[in-house]
């Protein structure tokens, strides 16, 4: 699952995640072909729950490679 809470109050953020990982931990590589790979679930994937699923994956694996990138 992605998503999370953010509180900005007097210049400070606080953030309230179910998972995290630093950018610089990411191998650009591997990211890549797992992008690839749930790029690829989610053309076969079949039924609503299957759907939402692989759709999820996408957007974690999307924000990887971004996060990898940035970080290059």
């Amino acid at each position: 699952m992605i998503g999370g809470f953010a509180k900005i109050y007097n210049n400070k953020i606080t953030i309230l995640v179910n998972d995290a990982e630093k950018g610089n931990d990411i191998d650009p590589q591997e990211a890549q072909k797992i992008l690839e790979l749930a790029e690829a679930n989610v053309r076969k994937a079949k039924g609503k729950r299957l759907t939402i699923e692989a759709n999820l994956a996408l957007r974690r694996a999307r924000t990887r490679v971004e996060a990898s990138n940035a970080i290059s």
